[in-house]
């Protein structure tokens, strides 16, 4: 049996996971301009996309559109119905995006249509999907989407990545450290989200507060603010390495940043949760966050995500 696993273009994996075969993408259209682009996880385009949002300071310049449900079922039926027996759909929570109502709406169809084009082309008749809505956004889906390609690649079926994976889904945590609030609050102000008032972002502004953001379970919110993005992602990457000493629930730390990956390893705290890391064989995975998250967060925002039944948020280094 061969398994796959479908994400969107918010899950903020490497390109090479996109290009071994074993993950697929749902892209996110962009309206990026004036212009309408698909964010397809292309590392050269998305770091020229996170250079011109720090150049250009205006909420209109970008946005994103979800996947539709017409557009995830011709996904499938045109492709990997073909090149799968069993697919995983791992979706942005559903609190946020539209990406999962519209995934489990093309479910329907898929299954009632996807005997016949097996069939026409000599494969078994019998295909199967799963809908999986990560509660989570950014690194926290990637942190899931890692475990289920580890699973895969170890041979797991899809019963036991499946209860596995559900079973991560309560105990996943990403946080997010957002060097400019401007983004933040536009967006949160478009949504009717009132996590951060107008207060809040000139006071924050004036003052150089930034928040740690997490997301967990559908939810987003500021656990700390502290004076300078520095202090702030330390304090956030001092917390990601208290949970990996204390023992992660999957062997995978996800980090997500707005703009060149390679200048992650400069920030501070990054060294000492590398260092943990690799003593306890926990693989640290790097990549560029999505056009689509930059649109929400703004150039350099750093995001990382694990996956812990023990962890606690502690406001010290």
């Amino acid at each position: 049996m061969k398994i796959g696993l479908l994400v969107d273009s918010t899950c903020d994996l490497p390109r090479n996971y996109f290009d071994s075969g074993d993950v697929a993408l749902m892209p996110i259209s962009m309206q990026v301009g004036g212009q309408v682009l698909e964010d397809q996880r292309d590392e050269t385009e998305t770091l020229a996309f996170h250079r011109k949002m720090a150049e250009v300071r205006d909420e209109n310049f970008a946005d994103s559109m979800p996947y539709t449900a017409e557009a995830i079922e011709k996904l499938f039926l045109d492709r990997l119905v073909l090149e799968y027996d069993h697919v995983f759909c791992l979706t942005v929570t559903a609190s946020r995006s539209q990406i999962y109502d519209n995934a489990m709406k093309a479910s329907f169809g898929i299954v009632s249509k996807y005997r016949e084009i097996r069939r026409t082309a000599g494969l078994s008749a019998r295909f199967t999907l799963a809908v999986i809505n990560s509660r989570n956004l950014f690194t926290g889906t990637a942190v899931l989407a890692t475990e289920i390609v580890r699973m895969i690649r170890e041979g797991k079926p899809p019963s036991e990545i499946d209860h596995r994976v559900r079973e991560f889904v309560p105990h996943t945590y990403a946080y997010m450290v957002p060097p400019d609030l401007f983004h933040i609050y536009k967006r949160a102000s478009r949504r009717g989200d009132k996590s951060l008032n107008w207060a809040g972002y000139t006071l924050g502004s004036v003052f150089d507060v930034k928040p740690i953001l997490c997301g967990h379970m559908d939810h987003t919110g500021p656990v700390a603010k502290m004076r300078h993005f520095d202090p702030a992602v330390e304090t956030m990457f001092a917390n990601v390495t208290r949970a990996v000493k204390a023992g992660l629930m999957v062997p995978q730390v996800c980090i997500g940043f707005g703009g060149d990956p390679a200048n992650v390893a400069h920030l501070p705290g990054y060294a000492r949760l590398k260092d943990a890391c690799d003593a306890r064989e926990v693989a640290l995975i790097v990549a560029p966050m999505s056009m689509a998250g930059g649109v929400h967060t703004g150039p350099g925002c750093v995001s990382v995500a694990f996956v812990s039944d023990k962890h606690q948020f502690e406001e010290r280094i």
